[in-house]
This record gives C-alpha cells, sequence and structure tokens, in this order.
C-alpha cells in the first residue's frame, strides 16, 4: 500500500528549498567520562561513546544526556543480574502468594528509557537510517594547521 495524501511538492522546483542546518561539529576528542558514573556504566560509555563521536554525534554538549544512558543501562543490568539469580517472583510472607519482583518493573522502565535513548543517539540500525548524519570529513594535517 503506497503513502496517503498528495504526491509531495519538489522545493527545488517549487523555490522553496532550504539546505540542512550545519550539524554542530564534533568536539576534538571524546568527552571525558563523567566521574560520578557508576562500574557498569562507565563500561558501557567506553564501548559507545568513541563510535558516536566518529558519527559526530557526540559534543560535549551531549555528554550528560550519553551519561544518563550509561547510567540507565547500569541499572538495567543490575535488575537483570537479580532476576536471573532470584527469579522473577518471590512468595510473599503474609499470604504466601507469588508476586512479581520490583526489580521487574525496574528493569522495564529502564528498558523504556533505554528505548528513547537508543533512539537519540542512533544505536540501532532502524535509528541510524532515519538519522541524517553529517559527512565524515577527510582531514588533512596541511589543512588543520592553516585553519
Amino acid at each position: 500500500m503506497g503513502s496517503r495524501g498528495p504526491i509531495p511538492k519538489l522545493k527545488l522546483v517549487d523555490g522553496t528549498y532550504q539546505p540542512p542546518a550545519t550539524p554542530p561539529s564534533p568536539a576534538t576528542t571524546i568527552p571525558k567520562c563523567p566521574s560520578w558514573l557508576t562500574k557498569e556504566a562507565k563500561r558501557e560509555w567506553k564501548r559507545v561513546a568513541p563510535g558516536l563521536h566518529k558519527l559526530g554525534l557526540l559534543t560535549e554538549l551531549d555528554k550528560q544526556t550519553l551519561a544518563m544512558y550509561c547510567q540507565t543501562w547500569a541499572r538495567y543490568q543490575d535488575a537483570q543480574k537479580i532476576l536471573a539469580a532470584e527469579g522473577d517472583t518471590y512468595i510473599q510472607p503474609t499470604n504466601g502468594q507469588p508476586k512479581q519482583r520490583p526489580e521487574y518493573y525496574i528493569m522495564k522502565d529502564c528498558l523504556k528509557e533505554l528505548r528513547a535513548f537508543i533512539t537519540l543517539f542512533g544505536l540501532s540500525p532502524s535509528a541510524r537510517m532515519r538519522m541524517e548524519l553529517p559527512e565524515p570529513k577527510e582531514t588533512n594535517e596541511f589543512e588543520e594547521l592553516l585553519d
């Protein structure tokens, strides 16, 4: 089934074309990992930060957002470990009925947040396909000296 609605106009033909805004230029170095992150969160930072920086998606302005992603990932991992060790349910001492562990709800909330961060940073193939990534610039040492 095709797209609904009228056929889109060619902006170049009708004179309304505007070139895309230039994205912020990436920092020359990868922003430093915040010291307040947990060990697991720092491990995730080290895994994703170089790739995001290479794509031009990680600047100093994005540092806190990436830190929140990494900390959410660590919280998700902690909840997963507890559920793997102790199971998804426990028996309530008051009435003997099984009940879902609180870690399950923590994990579920973390997954919801992680999906939002994954979309923001293009950490999945489908999210990257929807993003307009800047073309990587091939730099020349001589040109950098002139700038």
